[in-house]
């Protein structure tokens, strides 16, 4: 049974399981959540797909700086938190089928 020597709780047995040199538990980890965007480059048929990861906070500015430069406000962002949020009540709405027509 290995300690987290930031709150002293037992570090969960998977996690020295995957990473036995751990030293924190997960709730003390240094490692913050990540976001990831794709970029297209090349032209032609030297086309590519390359994704750029970086962290929530840099995510954060980088779309506030892409909706500044498309012509949103800075209060139309969508958090990436809030995105599932609004899947989840799009999933949900119920359609009558008699408006389809």
């Amino acid at each position: 049974m290995k300690k987290c020597i930031m709150c002293g709780e037992e570090i969960h047995p998977k996690r020295l399981e995957i990473l036995p040199s751990a030293t924190r538990c997960v709730a003390c980890s240094n490692t913050k959540q990540k976001a990831g965007i794709t970029v297209t480059k090349g032209t032609g048929d030297h086309t590519y797909n390359e994704t750029i990861i970086m962290e929530h906070d840099e995510y954060v500015k980088f779309q506030e700086v892409e909706r500044l430069k498309n012509g949103k406000r800075v209060d139309e962002i969508t958090h990436p938190d809030d995105f599932e949020e609004e899947v989840d009540e799009v999933e949900n709405d119920e359609v009558d089928p008699t408006e389809l027509k």
